[in-house]
């Protein structure tokens, strides 16, 4: 993967700034990723309103789109394809087996869409909605960790499968590796468990991935966070971003089981959405060592092989973490500061170099063709279309009063 970063080294002491950073031992991250439920639609209607949870949520019908139905729904509203609501228009055709409810989808980016509306209070949300008598349908909840190296390695994972020292619920797990025709990794996941499993009780699948892979893959380097992006001040950063995402995907029974029990976890738990991720992911996969008995022989049961410290080590670490910050969440203030301080450097250098030869780099930039908006950043578009002129000025003013002279 090439250098070509983005990202300037050009500081006066980048062993401080790694100091500062701690860019080898960043905290794990969790993060609810995915949120589905169900509803009565007279339940979700008050005062002849219809979808009155979008309200509480946040949201306003008039700023939803119509968009086609799905499933067993004939009629749908979306906001930017990240958070969509499905129902049944008593004016069109039902199909068979359609019911009176309404679905509401939070997707990946819906969900920090949502967290921002509800000042992360993810376990309050999660309260009301039990309360108010919706259906859970999903949730995915995601820890991210974004050491360099990992904290679990994919050898180390590959290692594990490869000598069966492992422990799992799941009866399969499927090991890819996408690579390109020059021979470049370009994906790397790992699946335990399977869709079609699914019956009346949902499923639960672990999904293990190079989330840095599937951003670059997309070109939306521009949205890592960073603690991934001062990756590439470190001394030994060979190119490659590392960003890896543990996922469970969680359906239907079993996803409201995980709900309600977060929702009594935090009777007595400081982080009860870390404690349920914790249990339900050793669950599903429990790395091992061969441990000896008595006489210094291997046991043949492997039910009594120790948890491998290393994975046991990342488990304690999962009991630690804390949901992420709103103020981190992708926003305008976060996108002109990734700019400023880690971008400009880079710019200004290109723009000295082009200027020595007569040419303005600049003026490429310009005339560069405009790439697609990724969902992010048309969320972001879309919630900054009533700032005043004012509050970008204020934005404005921060990039000249750092300016360097270019001359």
């Amino acid at each position: 993967m090439s250098k070509n970063t983005g990202v300037s080294t050009d500081y006066a002491d980048v062993e401080e700034l790694i100091k500062k950073q701690k860019v080898k031992s960043v905290p794990l991250h969790l993060k609810i990723d995915w949120l589905a439920f169900t509803i009565d639609e007279n339940r979700d209607s008050k005062n002849g309103e219809k979808f009155y949870l979008l309200k509480v949520l946040g949201y306003e019908i008039k700023d939803f789109e119509l968009i086609s139905g799905k499933n067993f729904f004939n009629s749908g509203y979306g906001y930017n394809n990240c958070v969509k609501v499905f129902y049944n228009d008593a004016t069109k055709a039902m199909q068979k087996g359609a019911s009176a409810v309404n679905d509401y989808v939070f997707t990946g980016v819906g969900c920090s869409n949502l967290q921002g509306n509800i000042n992360n209070d993810w376990v309050g949300l999660f309260s009301y909605l039990v309360e108010f008598g919706v259906k859970f349908t999903r949730i995915d909840i995601c820890a991210d960790d974004w050491n360099y190296p990992s904290r679990i390695t994919f050898p180390y994972i590959e290692r594990k499968l490869a000598r069966k020292e492992f422990r799992s619920s799941k009866r399969r797990y499927n090991l890819i590796k996408d690579v390109n025709t020059s021979g470049q990794l370009i994906g790397e996941s790992c699946y335990w468990g399977s869709r079609s499993t699914t019956g009346k009780n949902g499923h639960i699948i672990c999904r293990t991935y190079q989330k840095a892979l599937q951003m670059l893959g997309k070109h939306e380097e521009d949205a890592f966070p960073d603690e991934v992006k001062n990756q590439a001040l470190l001394h030994d950063f060979d190119g490659n971003f590392n960003w890896i995402r543990w996922e469970l995907e969680i359906t239907k029974a079993k996803a409201n089981s995980i709900i309600y029990e977060i929702v009594e976890l935090a009777k007595t738990q400081q982080d009860p959405i870390g404690c349920a991720y914790f249990r339900v992911l050793r669950d599903t996969i429990d790395f091992i060592v061969p441990t000896k008995n008595k006489q210094g022989q291997v046991y043949k049961n492997k039910s009594r092989w120790k948890t491998s410290p290393r994975w046991l080590s990342f488990l304690n670490g999962l009991k630690k973490m804390v949901l992420e910050n709103p103020a981190a969440i992708y926003n305008l203030e976060s996108v002109h500061d990734w700019l400023l301080y880690s971008c400009m450097p880079t710019i200004q250098m290109l723009q000295k170099i082009y200027k020595s030869k007569g040419l303005d780099f600049f003026e490429v930039m310009r005339n560069t063709p405009q790439r697609e908006f990724s969902k992010k950043q048309k969320v972001l578009m879309d919630s900054s279309k009533n700032i005043s002129v004012n509050e970008l000025v204020v934005y404005a003013n921060r990039f000249l009063e750092s300016r360097e002279d270019d001359e």
